[in-house]
């Protein structure tokens, strides 16, 4: 859902993570026309598997510690090390001003991710829109009806930066 603000025809993604949430929205970045996707986990051999899964040409998968190269145009953190309040141990030249950091973990305050994405001079931005969208998307299957998320996701924003 991340690729309805921005436009990935022909651009670098970096997913960190190769779980479940990864899984589910690597089809709609494939989709939406990117030149790479590389898929960074700990486990090369789970990052593997799901890159397997996929059967594209674009898909390469590595351990965090094989990150090299220039920097990407979007980063997705999709490990749990946000809800830990850790950063995932990838190198600062994955990044630079022009990336887009989007972190699916949300809350309060910016995850330890999203604050070293900004330190670099990235835009970091959090999953609650992704939480919103979904919710969107199955009420429409359920009720036929598909709410308007831009009110919801100002009075959630607000409700979260009000604890």
């Amino acid at each position: 859902l991340i690729h309805n603000r921005l436009e990935l025809q022909n651009k670098r993604v970096l997913i960190l993570g190769a779980g479940g949430a990864v899984r589910g929205v690597m089809l709609s970045i494939l989709d939406a026309g990117v030149r790479e996707l590389v898929l960074a986990n700990r486990t090369y051999e789970k990052a593997k598997l799901l890159a397997e899964l996929f059967n594209d040409d674009r898909i390469t998968a590595v351990k965090f510690d094989e990150l090299s190269g220039k920097p990407f145009d979007l980063i997705i953190n999709g490990t749990s090390a946000s809800l830990s309040g850790t950063l995932p141990p990838i190198p600062s030249a994955v990044i630079d001003c022009h990336t887009v950091a989007y972190d699916m973990v949300y809350g309060a305050e910016p995850t330890a991710f999203m604050k070293w994405a900004t330190e670099l001079g990235a835009k970091a931005i959090d999953g609650l829109g992704m939480l919103v969208e979904q919710a969107a998307e199955s009420f429409q299957i359920w009720r036929g009806v598909r709410p308007d998320t831009g009110p919801v996701l100002l009075s959630l924003r607000e409700k979260i930066s009000q604890k």
